[in-house]
């Protein structure tokens, strides 16, 4: 019988642009700019990676910070 070691699947990260990010929460594309820009007010949002001059988001951590604000406004 043949055995494998417990799988260690990494999590796939998926990565948008600010366009596609800010489409995926259903917000324009300035919106998260400014969450961006404005840190100290929006400490909630997770930070983006830059590559060049483009800005890259994490679409699980993204979620995962909408729906932390959503739970602690108490918003269904």
């Amino acid at each position: 019988m043949e055995t494998h070691p417990e799988s260690t699947h990494a999590r796939v990260r998926r990565w948008a642009s600010t366009k596609d990010a800010a489409a995926h929460i259903d917000r324009h594309p300035e919106v998260l700019r400014r969450w961006h820009r404005e840190r100290t007010e929006h400490q909630w949002l997770p930070m983006p990676r830059r590559v060049g001059k483009n800005l890259l988001w994490d679409l699980d951590e993204l979620d995962a910070a909408i729906d932390g604000q959503v739970d602690q406004q108490g918003i269904r």
